[in-house]
């Protein structure tokens, strides 16, 4: 256990000092995700314009869900899909097979990292958004940002997962990524980072539910804000589990049938 552990550290360490180097980057790439701050200052005028309320949201509860978004949004990018496809393609992955070490948790040491690279930059983004919207307030208390943590922990994962998967397709086809794009796109839309699912229609709010999306942003924003009652916290947990469980299934078998195709072009 105790070597484990050590190469744990060891594989964490390395990467951090990687990500570390590319602060600069790593912004630019934050700043490119601002949807939910730009829908954050499109809400809060719809509001004010209705009279301060729009669809049971004031101003300062828009604020408090758009920021938890932006926050949720950043701790669960992956990019992982992209660099499989390109290492499969050229044939970089063989090094990678030979060491005693599944690549995907090298890939995983890469992305956590990043996160804590993001921290500092994401806390002063959420700072000056809680300034700029007086009265508003992100969690009620330390309990919701624990169970948050542990959420987006999961969300996160689940993310990772599902980029994993599509990057593993490049051993069948030769643009994987842009099945990523085509995620992208989608998740934009029903994650909740365009919009509260509440203002969604019945139908479409009804299928989103038995997708993993509202998983990955709206749920966990629910239950930093407070919003989600202990049940409903409890359901989330669950189901976050459920998805997770069924990626990493799915992740291993294509994993397996495709190191059966897999010709090292490139190498």
């Amino acid at each position: 256990m105790r070597a484990r552990l050590n190469k744990t550290w060891v594989l964490f360490s390395v990467w951090f000092a990687h990500m570390s180097a590319y602060r600069a980057e790593i912004v630019i790439w934050m700043l490119s995700g601002a949807i939910p701050l730009i829908m954050m200052a499109v809400w809060i005028g719809k509001a004010r314009a209705a009279g301060g309320h729009t669809g049971g949201f004031n101003e300062q509860q828009f604020a408090a869900y758009f920021l938890a978004a932006w926050i949720t949004q950043q701790l669960i990018v992956a990019w992982v899909a992209w660099e499989l496809d390109y290492q499969i393609r050229q044939g970089h992955l063989s090094p990678k097979l030979l060491r005693p070490l599944d690549p995907m948790w090298e890939f995983f040491a890469g992305h956590y990292s990043e996160r804590l690279v993001r921290l500092p930059f994401m806390l002063l983004i959420v700072f000056a958004g809680l300034l700029i919207v007086p009265g508003t307030r992100l969690t009620p208390d330390i309990w919701h940002v624990l169970l948050y943590t542990l959420s987006v922990t999961v969300a996160f994962f689940t993310r990772f997962l599902i980029a994993y998967c599509i990057g593993i397709l490049a051993f069948w086809f030769d643009q994987a990524t842009a099945i990523d794009d085509f995620y992208f796109v989608a998740a934009a839309f029903l994650t909740g980072a365009f919009a509260p699912l509440e203002f969604y229609p019945p139908a479409l709010r009804a299928f989103i539910e038995w997708t993993p999306f509202p998983y990955l942003v709206y749920y966990p924003v629910r239950v930093l804000t407070g919003e989600a009652p202990g049940p409903e916290i409890a359901r989330v947990f669950g189901v976050q589990l459920l998805w997770a469980a069924g990626f990493y299934a799915l992740r291993s078998a294509l994993w397996r049938r495709g190191l059966a195709r897999y010709g090292a072009v490139g190498a």
